[in-house]
Formats: structure tokens, sequence, C-alpha cells
């Protein structure tokens, strides 16, 4: 972790003030996300509870300060300029079992709740195994794997409204489609959610997530930095799980040969970009670029990214 004071804000504006015990200026943000890119948040606050999360959220919207949440920084593209505002980290990442399902606070990593499940004997999320990112980033993108995903095995979500409400919804309400839900146009932000399983036989449970983990081994890298799969895949009825992987089209066109400054494709998988040291934001996009413009020219199939930009525009 590095904290620099190198342009901190002359004055300390006055909103800053309820959250002065936590807060600091220009942090640079590139240790807190998968891929070790980004420039310094303006303004960065490590919410270690939902408390600490909802009361940092409400002073930003009362000061009319723009803010940001991020979780563990998988999934996401932070501008080589950083964030200006606020930026909130999640840390608040309780689980807890409640008779057949378990609770967990949108901190909590997605891959701490699969092992709990391995824990508890409880079946239902094997498919989430390995998946990167927290389970608040999980419902906001519907992460899934294998034809599921978080909507077919969410009791309720604990939402913070764009009025500061906190309410608890049901999938019915989150809008779920692949790898989106209603939280980005409704402003939503996810506190934390109720999953719902079923008692199972341990060894099996064990035996499963150890397999997927064992399958996505050969996939994704274990050393180099890297965001995950980069771009979706093709949503296509006939398919198998109705979706033509978009590594398969990025295979085909000898994406894994490409690359730009430090920012390669990941030989292993040609969905992948990885952080061979040194890459810039910059040159992630550049490369995702001449990735999807070699799909285009052969496909005719715009990609679409998975992964999100976040920041001041380069």
């Amino acid at each position: 972790m590095e904290h620099s004071e190198n342009n901190s804000p002359s004055r300390e504006p006055e909103w800053t003030v309820p959250l002065r015990d936590r807060l600091r200026a220009n942090e640079r943000l590139a240790p807190y996300t998968t891929l070790k890119i980004g420039g310094p948040a303006e303004w960065y606050y490590p919410a270690e509870t939902t408390t600490q999360l909802i009361g940092a959220v409400r002073t930003a919207r009362q000061a009319g300060v723009p803010f940001l949440l991020l979780g563990d920084g998988s999934n996401v593209l932070i501008s080589d300029k950083g964030i200006r505002g606020l930026v909130i980290h999640n840390r608040a990442a309780a689980i807890e079992r409640r008779d057949d399902s378990l609770f967990a606070e949108a901190g909590a990593k997605l891959s701490d709740l699969v092992e709990r499940t391995r824990v508890e004997a409880l079946t239902g999320l094997e498919f989430a195994a390995g998946i990167f990112g927290t389970v608040g980033g999980a419902i906001f993108g519907n992460a899934g794997a294998y034809g599921k995903s978080m909507a077919d095995i969410l009791a309720w979500v604990e939402i913070l409204s764009e009025q500061d409400e906190v309410r608890r919804v049901g999938p019915a309400q989150m809008g779920f489609a692949y790898r989106l839900s209603a939280c980005d146009a409704r402003k939503w932000l996810v506190l934390s959610c109720e999953v719902r399983l079923a008692p199972g036989d341990p060894g099996a449970i064990g035996a499963e997530i150890d397999r997927i983990l064992a399958v996505r081994a050969t996939k994704l890298p274990s050393t180099e930095p890297s965001a995950g799969s980069y771009f979706k895949n093709i949503e296509d009825s006939s398919a198998e799980h109705g979706k033509i992987p978009a590594g398969q089209l990025l295979e085909a066109v000898g994406a894994k040969s490409l690359n730009v400054g430090g920012a390669a494709v990941y030989p292993r998988h040609a969905n992948v970009i990885i952080n061979r040291g040194g890459a810039t934001a910059a040159d992630v996009l550049e490369l995702a670029a001449q990735m999807k413009a070699r799909v285009r020219a052969r496909y005719g199939i715009e990609l679409q990214s998975e992964v999100r930009f976040l920041g001041e525009p380069l």
C-alpha cells in the first residue's frame, strides 16, 4: 500500500470533517486493483463496516461530491489520471449462516463465500468457485458461470437507494440479465444479501469446488496481474449455455500474439489481459481496441467490455 502527500489539496474541504478519521488524500489506487493499474483517488476512504459505508455515501451526496465504490478492484480498469472526488473502499465483509442460507456483506470476497459453503455443507454456489470480485460486485454484474448466475441463488439484496433509503429487494426487482442488474440504472448500492442454498454432502461440494478451481487454474493467471475475462461472451441461444465464448473468437483471430507496452494477452486464454510489468490503463485500452478490431473484421461482431473503465478520460 502506498500513500502519497504530493499534490494534496491545500485546504481540506468542509465536507471531509465527518470522515477525517479515515480519509486520505491522493491515495494511489493501483495497489487496490487486481490489474495493479490506476492513478490516485482525490480522496480515499476505507469503510470497514456497512455503517461507515452508508455514512460516507450520505456525506458525499449531501455535499454534492462525486463518489465511487470500490470492492476488491477486479473487473475494473482505473484511469492513469486517477479518480476525482471520493473513492469509498468497501471492506465490510461479514459472512454468517442463517438456516440453509448464507448472509454476506457486499465487501466480502465471492471466493470466501464459496469456501464458506464448503465448511457449512451447503450446495448451490459451486459454480462461482474461482470468480474474481466481491459479493457486491458479483450482484452488480450478475456474475456467473456454467449456465448459472447470482440471480439464481439470491433470496434478497439490501441496497442503498439514490434517495439514501436502505431497502431490501427481491431478485425480481433487481432486473437481472447477462452480466447486468438494475443497480447501475437505478443508482442502487449493494450493502448485503442472503443467498438461498440447500444442505448437501460436504465431500461432493468440496470436490466440485476443487474441480472448478482446477479448470480455472488452467485458464487464468495465478501470478500475473489481470482483471479476469475482459470481454463479455456473445449471447446465442444455439450455443452451449446460450453463449459463444469471446475467448474462442479471439483465439481464432490470433489475439494471443498481441501486446501494447506492458499489457499483453495471456498466452493461455485469449480473453484475458495481463500486466507484464509497468502497464498503464492507456496500454490496456489500446490492446483491447486491437482485440475488438480483429474480431469485428473477421466476424462482424462488436465485443463488449466486461471490465469497467473508471476515472478521468485519457
